[in-house]
């Protein structure tokens, strides 16, 4: 992938001065807010529409949403929080859902969320960063509930590194969210990941995103911040062998990998200082056995 001449969605994405959860609320159909139960059952059914392939659109947005309602979609114990993620903006009241469609994407979820761990343990530092899962988070006027976050045990619960899972149909979507993680204002978040899944093909890509100076230039002080994916790898089938291929963006440079690799200050809140300390490597070995068990849930395989 050429990272100065992106596909056209994310150049799009990218380029954009709004505030990309906005954004990404105008983009998706918006339907007023009338009760609890009728916004459940619109989720319901997006849901089982998903599931039997009449649509890849997992999006739903809702405007004149109360805080109350919002709390209530989004408590644990709410049916509705085990198959959706939820966005909402305190000012405006709207909130976006952004529906689970099927297993494979919790499986992605957890696979991912065990790799992170075990990285983590391998250099004895899994008691300096803490899971948070789908727990909700306020950035700027939002509140967001990731898919997966991890916060620096240093700073009271106030996540660094965020993972977003969606259909690759969403990818646009995803990317959206990606930069609103990372450029609303008082976020704490310094990288995301979204993993794209095919609904009916081995593929799966996954992108890095960080905040860069624009351009890719030289980084000072003054420099504008953008969220801009740095990292890409694509997971596939070729006779019936699991394929990874990918680019990574470092110091200027283009370069290709097979492997995610992932900032150690981002996600433990401060620099390496022990023998065992570096930044996190997801290998290729690791990928394809991360893609090859979402297929099969997919069965795909």
């Amino acid at each position: 992938m050429d990272f100065q001449s992106s596909p056209s969605e994310f150049s799009s994405v990218e380029s954009e001065s709004e505030d990309p959860l906005a954004q990404l609320a105008r983009e998706a159909k918006q339907q007023p807010f009338t009760t609890k139960e009728s916004l459940q059952k619109s989720l319901e059914h997006r849901q089982r529409a998903l599931q039997q392939d009449q649509t890849w659109d997992q999006y739903l947005v809702f405007t004149s949403v109360p805080a109350a309602q919002h709390s209530r979609l989004s408590d644990d114990r709410s049916r509705t929080s085990k198959y959706s993620r939820l966005l909402y903006n305190t000012e405006t009241r709207i909130l976006i859902a952004k529906v689970m469609p099927n297993p494979a994407h919790e499986l992605a979820i957890r696979s991912f969320d065990l790799l992170i761990f075990l990285e983590l343990r391998a250099m004895n530092v899994h008691n300096d960063v803490l899971p948070f899962g789908s727990t909700t988070v306020t950035v700027g006027n939002w509140k967001k509930e990731a898919d997966c976050c991890w916060a620096p045990a240093s700073t009271n619960a106030r996540p660094s590194f965020v993972m977003e899972v969606g259909l690759s149909e969403s990818a646009r979507r995803l990317a959206l969210d990606a930069r609103g993680w990372l450029e609303t204002p008082s976020s704490s978040v310094k990288l995301v990941v979204t993993i794209s899944i095919k609904p009916n093909t081995p593929e799966i890509v996954l992108h890095r995103w960080e905040l860069v100076s624009r351009g890719y230039g030289i980084l000072t002080r003054s420099s504008p911040l953008s969220a801009c994916h740095t990292a890409f790898l694509k997971l596939s089938r070729t006779n019936d062998a699991t394929i990874v291929t990918g680019e990574s963006y470092m110091n200027g440079t283009n370069t290709a990998t097979t492997q995610l690799n992932l900032s150690f200050d981002k996600v433990v809140g401060r620099p390496p200082h022990q023998p065992l300390e570096k930044d996190l490597r997801i290998s290729e070995q690791e990928l394809k056995s991360f893609a090859e068990k979402i297929w099969s849930a997919q069965s795909l395989l």
